[in-house]
């Protein structure tokens, strides 16, 4: 008897440890997202994460092949845009704070969950965030490609150039009409395997049929059959959204398109990103409209490893954190605002916490005159400003100062990574405590790699403990470079940096640096103090290495 009730209790805690394992592990197949069928995906996937928010320690498995993610709402941004509705620079009315749009799918609250996707592509319809993960912990995301079945840029080849204008035949797959939003042109240029390196923005246009576009704008008579995009939004939402979030794996996660940034980091905390690739989808050579990456206010550790850039209309990443305007001293608060051109890239205002460390920063040189604790926090709503108040008072001319968080700067690192071709940057650092190392950039617009604070965008701040060891950059700063150099740019933007002297501890060695671009320089070092440079080579520029506003440097 007793063997029995022994057995029956064993295949009862059997059967429910099978059952408890079946829950936490689902597949979007359960809910009816089949890949590869034609058939819209939306609701049922919507299903499967709704599933995972409210579970924790999930597994989510999305089966190889191609899921339609289609929004009503997406679309009909989409179409607004593109007939003109938002007029020529849609940014203005699509990327401001709180602007509603649509999510595809929402994975916010999620905890300990595994999304296993290996193969499957989400191929967008309609100008959406197809990923959000909004107050998450512990989410790993494996394998997913993000695509748009309607590309937010339109590419054509090169014609015809003449000596005040040139001819663009676009492909089929979009018109190009007199209403269409053109807010960039770049062109691939082979001759540094990378962007040609001005842009256009908002060129004038004249349609001459069947998708044949002359533009007023000079360009080099050796770009005859470049390829070109024209892009139809400067930033809108990312194709990932990692927002009040912690322990945020990204695992062989490939953006071809999106309407804005590939991926926007916000008011997170340690975010691992191992073999990311934003590339073109087959038979373009442009990937996102914006940012491959771009991460603000975040703590912890961000770190790249592994990961594959190409083709993108800006930085493959910007780390910093923002300098935000004293507009009033009320009561024991300061009143804080952001006044970015383009507020966060989240467009939620940046929230300091009880306990962090701000710094108050003299707006002409950005060079930090005290620090203070936050000891209280007001913010209602969707306000797009927030009060604090400190351990201590605030000097009466405010407008001389901005306040910087110093607790929302994470540690970067950039390794084993591989940059090629895009506008701007390679990596924009302004944060603290970097490692850059092994990478290769080839063909950025910019400097591959610039360490510096910019006050015009209110991103900061300068930077500490950095190490850029063993790059591979070449044929890089087609536009000229940052202070000129080809490979590696650090200095301060700020109404006056003649004696400024604020990046520290730096170490820039091993690093090889050629271009066919004739740079003024291959490293240029302003504003900094505390550089240790050896054994670069630098070859194809006018000097190898520049300095301004310096002290403590030393050089083998």
């Amino acid at each position: 008897m007793r063997v029995f009730i022994f057995f029956l209790f064993m295949c009862c805690y059997c059967f429910s440890a099978n059952a408890s394992q079946e829950e936490k592990c689902i597949s979007v197949a359960t809910y009816g997202a089949i890949p590869d069928d034609g058939k819209d995906d939306t609701e049922a996937l919507r299903r499967a994460v709704e599933y995972c928010r409210k579970h924790v320690g999930v597994t989510l498995k999305i089966p190889s092949g191609v899921y339609c993610l289609r929004d009503s709402r997406a679309i009909q941004l989409e179409e607004d845009v593109l007939s003109g509705k938002m007029g020529n620079d849609p940014e203005k009315t699509i990327f401001t704070p709180y602007y509603p749009y649509v999510r595809g799918l929402d994975f916010s609250g999620s905890d300990s969950l595994v999304v296993d996707a290996q193969g499957a592509v989400l191929l967008c319809e309609g100008w959406m965030e197809p990923i959000s993960l909004n107050d998450c912990h512990n989410v790993t995301i494996k394998g997913l490609t993000i695509d748009y079945k309607r590309k937010p840029l339109s590419q054509g080849i090169i014609q015809q150039v003449k000596e005040e204008s040139f001819t663009v035949k676009f492909d089929d797959r979009r018109e190009i009409t007199e209403n269409i939003p053109i807010t960039r042109m770049t062109i691939w240029d082979d001759e540094c395997d990378g962007f040609y390196g001005s842009a256009f923005y908002f060129p004038e246009r004249k349609l001459l049929g069947n998708n044949l576009v002359e533009f007023k704008a000079q360009i080099p008579a050796r770009l005859q059959g470049a390829k070109l995009a024209a892009l139809h939004s400067f930033h809108f939402r990312p194709a990932i959204l990692i927002q009040n979030s912690k322990q945020i794996t990204l695992d062989g996660v490939t953006i071809h398109s999106q309407p804005g940034m590939g991926i926007v980091g916000f008011d997170s905390s340690d975010i691992f990103l191992y073999h990311l690739s934003v590339t073109p989808a087959p038979g373009y050579q442009f990937s996102t409209n914006t940012d491959a990456t771009h991460f603000a206010c975040c703590r912890g550790v961000i770190r790249f490893d592994g990961c594959f850039f190409h083709g993108q209309g800006d930085d493959a990443t910007n780390v910093h954190g923002y300098y935000h305007s004293i507009k009033e001293l009320k009561d024991g608060y300061a009143t804080l605002k952001l006044e970015a051109p383009t507020f966060t890239h989240a467009q939620v205002t940046d929230v300091p916490q009880v306990g962090d460390k701000m710094e108050l920063v003299r707006i002409s040189t950005l060079v930090p005159e005290g620090e203070y604790e936050v000891l209280d926090v007001k913010h209602a709503g969707k306000s797009v400003e927030v009060r604090v108040r400190l351990n201590g008072d605030i000097p009466s001319n405010i407008h001389d100062y901005y306040l910087f968080n110093v607790s929302k700067l994470p540690r970067l690192e950039f390794v084993r990574n591989v940059v090629w071709g895009q506008m701007a940057r390679g990596v924009l650092v302004k944060t603290r405590g970097v490692l850059i190392e092994g990478n290769v950039f080839r063909g950025c617009s910019g400097s591959a790699i610039h360490v510096g604070a910019e006050s015009y965008w209110k991103e900061g701040t300068f930077s500490k403990d950095v190490t850029i060891v063993g790059n591979v950059i070449l044929n890089c700063g087609s536009s000229g470079g940052t202070f000129g150099a080809s490979g590696i740019a650090v200095g301060i933007d700020a109404p006056d940096t003649e004696l400024t002297k604020l990046h520290e501890n730096m170490i820039i060695r091993d690093n090889t640096i050629i271009t066919n671009q004739n740079n003024e320089c291959g490293i240029a070092v302003y504003n900094a103090r505390n550089v240790k440079l050896s054994n670069n080579r630098i070859e194809g520029c006018q000097k190898e290495i520049v300095f301004h506003s310096v002290e403590g440097v030393t050089m083998k």
